[in-house]
């Protein structure tokens, strides 16, 4: 019993409880032990009770389909299960033991009543509750923002790029607007990496990447969709607009040299689709675009061809 008071008059949440109140929670406060990667409480269980860390840390975490983002890593003297207590809903977070674990558990009504003898825990836990919600925001932030670059050149991906489409899609079926869709390929890639290695062809991309974003507009956005493959959404631009701005771009391009390697001549083939002219959905502007790339390649590469009319589809 001594034991526990101790231990929850060092916590500092619980600081602003007179000795009365400590043995009276100590009294209704039980011991529990965790093995590392022991699960303490699930997302979605009931909020019913507080837990105080004595020895080890403990993990707090949100599973995701995509990916489980850690809201925090607590140890001795902090706690965890609060939220669920205060409103009366289930958890909305996993707890787990990062390494061996001791807690004290308090069960909701006995928190409830030290908070209610002790005011001035409310603004301590305020102020703890307010750190943790703004370090999870940010936390949340970085991995959906991760989740959604290309680790090489740092461009948004495959996956951002479809997300960029569909809303830019979703937008003309509103409002009529207009947007064009370029694509891009890296001619003979192949041969850089086979005779100048892999890391040379990561250069080449990361500038590739660079030099395409660089030289767009502030509205346009540039993706790296594929191994050597780009893409450029260019809203509020037609047809013409889009063959002169894939043309550009192809000969920004073929005029440099990447800084780290001189000696490497990189040239773009490109094709590309608006909408809608070419189509009204994703994959028809996808394969629009692509049809004219691939004849791009096809007719001698470093050249932009335009789509085919609807018809001759």
């Amino acid at each position: 019993m001594t034991d526990t008071i101790d231990l929850l008059a060092g916590v500092p949440l619980l600081g602003d409880l007179d000795p009365t109140e400590l043995e009276r929670l100590a009294e209704r406060t039980r011991l529990a032990h965790f093995r590392t990667g022991q699960t303490i409480f699930r997302i979605g269980a009931p909020g019913d009770s507080l837990y105080v860390i004595v020895r080890g840390e403990v993990e707090v975490v949100h599973p995701s389909p995509s990916a489980e983002v850690e809201l925090a890593r607590l140890g001795p003297g902090e706690f965890f299960g609060v939220t669920g207590l205060l409103t009366d809903t289930t958890r909305n977070a996993t707890a787990r033991a990062f390494v061996d674990v001791d807690v004290l558990i308090v069960d909701k009504d006995d928190f409830r009543r030290a908070l209610s003898a002790a005011p001035g825990m409310s603004t301590r836990l305020l102020g703890a509750l307010s750190t943790r919600l703004r370090d999870s925001a940010e936390r949340i932030r970085t991995l959906n923002e991760e989740a959604l670059r290309d680790p090489l050149t740092r461009l948004l991906n495959r996956r951002a790029f479809y997300d960029r489409m569909e809303g830019e899609i979703g937008r003309h079926q509103r409002y009529g607007s207009v947007f064009s869709l370029l694509l891009f390929d890296v001619d003979n890639f192949k041969n850089v990496n086979d005779t100048l290695g892999h890391r040379a062809g990561d250069e080449v991309l990361t500038w590739v990447g660079q030099t395409l974003q660089e030289r767009t507009r502030t509205a346009d956005t540039v993706f790296r969709v594929g191994g050597e493959e780009f893409a450029v959404l260019c809203p509020a631009t037609g047809a013409a607009t889009a063959h002169r701005a894939a043309e550009r771009l192809i000969g920004v391009v073929a005029d440099a040299h990447p800084p780290r390697r001189p000696e490497v001549s990189v040239t773009l083939s490109a094709g590309w689709a608006a909408c809608p002219p070419h189509g009204e959905s994703l994959r028809d502007l996808y394969d629009a675009s692509d049809r004219a790339l691939l004849r791009a390649k096809a007719e001698g590469r470093n050249r932009v061809c335009d789509p085919e009319p609807v018809g001759d589809r």
